[in-house]
């Protein structure tokens, strides 16, 4: 999308976090069951008409795989889960699209700014809005191929999930980082004294579990997150507001974030390479980021399930 000159296009073209991911395998799963229990206490028919439709998924095999001999409710939580954490599976393949998973706008560091043009500061990188609008159209479409819709009820549960991990929604532009920090993947952090250097996006994403296949971690987190984090307890949500305008806000919500616990107005701000003396996370910073993860993957959980009522009724 042409938003700007080609120098200046070339440039945000930096900024772009690359591979970034947005909550690890076990994270997303979690805002995918999350979303199945939302549904099937609610509306359970359109869990049956998900579950149908996802049989003609180009990439079916896949799931089967992991299904295995499931069956019944346990078989379709888990494919709830498998599709929410589907688009980072298939990366480098024909269904890969790495601008999509995040909508970046620029923080600059209010005690050590970058000097770069407004215009540039401004500028969004990522495609997640549209994709998601995309995705959602071609849902509620009832022309749309048996696969295409399978694929696209995947990339709505998935950014869905990506779009409340604050550091895909803001970076860090700095002197230490005049064309930003990636959104954090080039901002390496220590959690504690004698820890390994981590870069920041990796630390976010990992707040609720990592990347490996751990079925009863997954568990345990979607049932800690739901009782912790009811749907009665998030006043912003809103079940009524589900279309790209609505996905904007959630971004907004997300970048609002990222200034204030991510980055915590300039104060917390890593070195641009995996340096012994990396500088360690305030004390308090491993449990505040931790609440925030779970709020805003129980906000993805239950704004996916807002979503797919609002297209498959």
């Amino acid at each position: 999308m042409k938003r700007m000159g080609a120098a200046l296009a070339a440039a945000a073209a930096l900024a772009a976090p690359g591979a970034a991911l947005a909550w690890s395998n076990q994270g997303h799963q979690a805002t995918g069951a999350i979303a199945y229990d939302d549904l099937i206490k609610t509306d359970p028919k359109i869990v049956a008409r998900i579950v149908e439709i996802e049989k003609n998924h180009p990439d079916k095999a896949r799931f089967d795989k992991r299904l295995g001999a499931l069956t019944g409710a346990a078989r379709d939580r888990m494919l709830f889960e498998l599709m929410a954490r589907w688009p980072d599976d298939a990366r480098d393949g024909p269904y890969d699209h790495p601008s999509w998973h995040y909508w970046l706008s620029a923080i600059n560091d209010p005690a050590h700014p970058a000097k770069l043009p407004p215009a540039l500061l401004a500028t969004k990188t990522g495609e997640a809005v549209e994709a998601f609008a995309l995705a959602r159209a071609t849902v509620a479409d009832a022309f749309s191929g048996d696969a295409e819709r399978a694929v696209a009820l995947c990339w709505i549960l998935h950014l869905v999930g990506d779009i409340q991990q604050p550091l895909h929604a803001g970076h860090l532009a700095s002197t230490r980082f005049p064309m930003s920090d990636r959104g954090g993947m080039i901002d390496f952090v220590r959690a504690g004294a004698g820890a390994a250097p981590i870069y920041l996006h990796m630390y976010w994403d990992d707040r609720l579990g990592a990347d490996e296949d751990d079925d009863a971690a997954v568990a345990a987190t979607a049932a800690r997150v739901e009782a912790r984090v009811p749907r009665a307890g998030l006043p912003n949500l809103d079940p009524g507001k589900t279309d790209a305008a609505a996905f904007r806000g959630w971004a907004g919500e997300s970048y609002a974030l990222a200034v204030k616990e991510v980055y915590r107005e300039g104060a917390v701000s890593g070195v641009p390479s995996a340096a012994a003396d990396a500088p360690i996370l305030p004390a308090d910073y491993d449990a505040r980021s931790r609440v925030v993860a779970e709020q805003r993957v129980a906000t993805g959980g239950y704004r996916i399930a807002d979503v797919l009522k609002a297209i498959l009724k």
